[in-house]
């Protein structure tokens, strides 16, 4: 059995908020803002509502994956 096949929507409440939680500190790490301060940008972004999506399987992605493309996401912000 596949555990991708296997995840439900009702299953995502489990690993999403230490996933968040360490995506948030490498970011901060990496940028120098307040964890606190990004909290909010992080569940507003587009990475977000991807993850907390089962079908787009974001959530197999680990911590620095997830910094990755949110640091994109908001690159991408600031050339617009």
């Amino acid at each position: 059995m596949n555990l991708k096949e296997t995840f439900t929507q009702e299953d995502l409440h489990l690993i999403l908020p230490s996933k968040i939680a360490l995506a948030i500190e490498q970011v901060a790490a990496e940028t120098g803002e307040d964890p606190v301060a990004l909290l909010p940008k992080f569940y507003a972004s587009e990475v977000y509502a991807k993850l907390k999506d089962e079908s787009t399987k974001y959530w197999w992605f680990g911590p620095a994956e997830l910094k990755e493309l949110y640091l994109r996401e908001r690159g991408a912000d600031r050339v617009h």
